[in-house]
């Protein structure tokens, strides 16, 4: 293993305090090297000055202030750092990673913590990152965290229905959590955790039934999803639709194209306020195209009348790559 940086710095900090410690004491005080080099030491390690009952000239005192202090400095860097060193040595690999891992975690913005990391929470994650969004896992079982790790993904490990391991994952600088362990009620309480920390934050939880599933919802979920029903419902539809199963397979998985649905919101005061689809011209201008429309924070109205104008409070649904929404991102924002 590589000896870190600081332990180096604090080593060369200590030979060289010595060093120059002796060559000041034979300079100043005209002792022989040996003399100077038990001086020097003493004075370091503060054993005292017993080796001779001369008195110290006034320079040759501020010399040896100068060499306590800057020998002591060294030798408790030299020392924290080799107790560090040792400390990982111990530990191993496993340390440092976990170190790495938090300050990765410490340095996000804008995140989703997905709690669980089963085979929904697994796919969630997988789906998140393939889409350029970070992720932080909360596990705690230790196998389903290494298996997180292994993919290169951040991990707190721990419970998350306590509050202190969401606070850990970075929930106060999160976009949103999934809530999907195993665990009905453990999800309940997530979903409540969550927003007891941040009313304002999006939790999508996941349902084993539709009693579950009012729970939930009346918890403060922002979405529920039942992967049963869901994976029912899909079938259904490629059975019967395949066609359109296959346009909400491509907008939504097809990663390869980046095909994506994002909502943008239409401030107060916004120049976008008054102006219609039709004088807008978005699709012309970014790309993106514009599926739909919310009033007021309504649901969503498909295929929205062109002719009609935006209104402070709306949103806006567009789908489109990456590259073409972000042009229309910067286009809701300075027209």
């Amino acid at each position: 293993m590589r000896v870190p940086v600081n332990l180096r710095f604090g080593l060369f900090a200590l030979v060289s305090v010595v060093v120059i410690g002796t060559v000041g004491f034979i300079v100043i005080g005209d002792l022989d090297v040996g003399e100077a080099l038990y001086l020097t030491i003493i004075t370091i390690t503060t054993l005292g000055l017993s080796f001779t009952t001369d008195p110290l000239t006034g320079v040759e005192k501020a010399w040896l202030a100068i060499v306590l202090l800057s020998g002591m400095g060294a030798a408790l860097f030299t020392l924290t750092a080799s107790m560090e060193y040792g400390f990982e040595l111990v530990i191993g690999s496993d340390y440092r990673k976990r170190r790495k891992m938090a300050r990765s975690i410490a340095s996000l913005r804008d995140h989703v913590i997905v709690c669980g990391y089963g085979r929904v929470g697994h796919t969630a994650a997988a789906t998140l990152t393939a889409g350029g969004i970070d992720v932080v896992v909360v596990e705690r079982d230790a196998e389903a965290a290494r298996d997180a790790i292994s993919h290169e993904i951040p991990v707190v490990e721990g419970d998350a229905t306590r509050d202190e391991i969401l606070i850990e994952a970075g929930i106060e600088r999160a976009r949103s959590v999934i809530a999907c362990v195993e665990s009905s009620s453990d999800n309940l309480v997530i979903t409540l955790s969550a927003k007891a920390l941040r009313s304002n934050i999006s939790v999508t939880a996941r349902a084993i039934d539709r009693e579950t599933e009012k729970k939930l919802n009346l918890a403060g979920a922002d979405a529920v999803v039942t992967p049963e029903l869901v994976g029912g419902a899909r079938m259904a539809l490629l059975a019967t639709r395949p066609d359109f199963a296959k346009f909400i397979e491509t907008v939504v998985d097809d990663t390869g194209h980046e095909y994506r649905i994002e909502r943008f919101h239409i401030a107060e005061g916004s120049p976008i306020v008054g102006k219609s689809l039709m004088q807008l011209d978005l699709r012309g201008r970014a790309g993106a195209m514009v599926v739909g429309v919310s009033r007021h924070g309504g649901a969503m109205r498909v295929n929205p009348d062109p002719a009609e104008p935006f209104r402070a409070g709306d949103g806006a649904y567009a789908l489109g790559t990456k590259e073409q929404l972000a042009r229309l991102r910067v286009f809701f924002e300075t027209t």
